[in-house]
Order: structure tokens, then C-alpha cells, then sequence
């Protein structure tokens, strides 16, 4: 596997690394850029230059304050090159996020109860959002302009999802009468793949490439016919957060720049939603709103705060935890899972409504506005 922090060099970055996302929380904005200090570890007594800048050593690493490239359409990058005139060197790629700063979005993960409701009722709703489930996001938008993804399951019979005989539904089944609602709101609503169904766990994470790469195609198909080509996202969070790393670069190649994760550890010490990366990697990422591989060209999001995963009265303390990181605060990033809205879940969530809008809420009143980031970097 890649050495991403490539400490068995003798002359390596050790900030930034490379792929780094970098905010103003990492430096200063000036009228050329976001200016940080960026450090290279190398054995003292070198005479170490950054870009062709001589770098002062601090007693620990080569120290200089370097401009990065100011962002304007998407994803703006900096190549930083460090060298000793000895024949050692590193060279990273970073960027600018700044962009990003201020955005939050929320997202949903394990949907399709509410498409199969759309269609069981498509000669009596008027508008889709007279889905009781899809009208919580519709309220978080028109009063927070909260701007919502929804990854989708492509099958359900409900023995999945609530454990008891249902209903079996695919999105092959779903209406299209909707296709132009589901457009007209795409600047604020949008769908993508997650995975085929709910089980079995972890459905990629020892798959072939081809096996996420049909499955995505499945799905993509579909959300193109029954919601229009507008709607369909560049962004996911696979289901369980698990694949190869050829599947990931499958799904980059199929358009999914972009893929979500906790990027966290379980209290055991295993990997949660956080791909294929080794440990200390995932430590890396989950500290920052966003990180490049910038090898495989993927963009990876941090999603902060799963909101089923909490209670209601701990919403706002946990919020506030997250404010309080800075490398992490610059893009709010807020998940639910759909099961949870039902009353028939074994672990239903009365309050689900209220978390999703008090979210929306707070994030505007501590001056967030809804922000879906694949505009502004893709």
C-alpha cells in the first residue's frame, strides 16, 4: 500500500501532506492566496529549499511560509516541492478549500421506502414530496435552505429493514411521472448509488470492481430515468463505507468523485466507514473536513455527525463539539439513515423530524449555509 506520510524518506513533508484540503483555519487569507507555514522533516544541517525558498530550521523541521494557489473553478491545487541540493526530495500536492468554508449538507443513507411510497401512491400524490419522509428534507430546505443527498438502496422486500414479510420493490419499478419535480429541485436534492440492498453488510469490502461497478451502473440508470440526469449526485458514501481500492477507482470512473466516510475507529480498534485506508491514515482524515488521494483522484469528505447515533438532547452539545475543532468546522457535514423515520423500525427515532430541522437550524444560526461542496470543488 501507498506510504502515504512517507516517513521512510530522509526528506519528507510532514505538513502538509500530500492531498491535503487546506482552509483558512490552516493558515491566513491574504489578497493572494491562503498563506500557511509548511514543514519538512530532514536531518539538521541541510540546507533545504520549498519551491526555491530557503527554509529556516526551527530545531525540530524545515520551516516556510509559502502561498497556496487561490481557488476559482474547482478544486485548485499547489504542488509543494522540497529538496536538500543533494539529490533528496519530496514533492505533495494540496489544496484550497476555501470555497467549502461556511457550507453544510445533509445526508441520508440506506433510501428506498420513500420512492416505493412515491410510487404506491403516484395517482393520488400531486407532488413528491407529499411523501411524509421526503417533506422533512422540504422543510429543512424552505425554512435553512439545508441542501440534501440521499444514497439509494436499489432493493428492499423489508425483511431487511424492519425484519418482518414485505412488500418486495426495486427501482426498475419506480414511476417516472415525477422526473421533472425531481429535476426542478436537483439544486438542492439529489440522489446516488449506496448499494444493491441493505444486506448483506459490508457488501464490498472483499468484492470484485466489477461487482460495486454493476450495482452502481444499476442504480445510476435508474435514477436517471425515474429522477432526470440532473439529479443523479458525484458524490457517495458506500454502503458500510468498505471497498477495495479498485472499486473505489471503479466508482471514480463510473463519476463518483467524491466518497463520504466517518473515517473513524470503533471502540475495539476496527475501521469504521472509512474504505480501505490503513489506521493511521484514517486518524489523518477524520481530523479534516476533506482529503485528496491524489493518486487515484478521489476527493474523500468527512461526514461529522450521524445523527442516529445520538440522542435528541445531545444534538446540540455534540454540534458544538464540532464547531470547536477548527480543521473540521470549516464544512459541516451531517448524516441520517432512512429506517430510522419509521415507526415500525425496532429502533425508530421519534425525534427523527426534529434532529434533521434543529441540524438545519443550528448550523445557520452559527453561520452555515446549505452547501452541496461537489459544486464548488468538482
Amino acid at each position: 500500500m501507498k506510504d502515504f506520510f512517507r516517513e521512510n524518506k530522509p526528506l519528507h513533508f510532514v505538513f502538509p501532506i500530500d492531498g491535503d484540503c487546506l482552509n483558512a483555519y490552516d493558515g491566513i487569507v491574504t489578497k493572494d492566496g491562503l498563506e500557511i507555514i509548511a514543514k519538512v522533516s530532514a536531518m539538521p544541517g541541510k540546507s533545504i529549499k520549498i519551491n526555491g525558498c530557503t527554509a529556516e530550521f526551527d530545531g525540530q523541521n524545515y520551516v516556510l511560509s509559502v502561498t497556496l494557489n487561490r481557488s476559482r473553478d474547482g478544486l485548485e491545487k499547489t504542488v509543494l516541492t522540497a529538496s536538500d541540493g543533494e539529490g533528496e526530495s519530496d514533492s505533495i500536492t494540496v489544496y484550497d478549500v476555501i470555497k467549502t468554508q461556511g457550507g453544510y449538507r445533509i445526508s441520508s443513507d440506506d433510501n428506498i421506502l420513500f420512492l416505493r411510497d412515491i410510487n404506491d401512491n403516484r395517482d393520488t400524490y400531486k407532488s413528491i414530496f407529499e411523501n411524509p419522509y421526503l417533506s422533512v428534507y422540504k422543510r429543512a430546505h424552505d425554512l435553512y435552505g439545508a441542501k440534501v443527498h440521499l444514497n439509494l438502496f436499489y432493493e428492499t422486500d423489508d425483511m431487511h429493514t424492519f425484519n418482518e414479510k414485505g412488500q418486495y420493490f426495486n427501482l426498475s419499478m419506480m414511476t417516472d411521472k415525477f422526473k421533472s419535480e425531481f429535476e426542478s429541485n436537483s439544486d438542492w436534492l439529489r440522489l446516488s448509488f449506496h448499494a444493491r440492498s441493505e444486506f448483506p453488510d459490508c457488501p464490498y469490502k472483499h468484492t470484485s470492481a466489477q461487482r460495486i461497478k454493476e450495482d452502481a451502473q444499476l442504480i445510476n440508470r435508474q435514477i436517471i430515468r425515474f429522477a432526470g440526469k440532473k439529479t443523479l449526485a458525484r458524490v457517495t458514501t458506500v454502503h458500510f463505507g468498505t471497498a477495495t481500492r479498485e472499486g473505489t477507482i471503479a466508482l471514480r470512473a463510473l463519476g463518483y468523485a467524491s466518497l463520504a466516510g466517518y473515517f473513524e475507529h470503533t471502540a475495539g480498534g476496527h475501521p469504521l466507514v472509512a474504505y480501505y485506508y490503513p489506521d493511521r491514515l484514517i486518524d489523518h482524515v477524520g481530523a479534516r473536513d476533506f482529503w485528496v488521494n491524489t493518486e487515484d483522484d478521489i476527493i474523500h469528505a468527512r461526514i461529522d455527525l450521524v445523527l442516529n447515533t445520538i440522542k435528541y438532547a445531545n444534538l446540540l452539545p455534540e454540534l458544538e463539539k464540532i464547531r470547536a475543532c477548527p480543521h473540521r468546522a470549516g464544512f459541516l457535514e451531517l448524516m441520517i439513515h432512512e429506517q430510522y423515520f419509521y415507526q415500525e423500525y425496532s429502533n425508530y427515532i421519534p425525534e427523527f423530524e426534529s434532529m434533521v430541522i434543529e441540524s438545519a437550524k443550528w448550523a445557520v444560526q452559527n453561520g452555515y449555509s446549505g452547501m452541496f461542496f461537489s459544486d464548488q470543488l468538482l
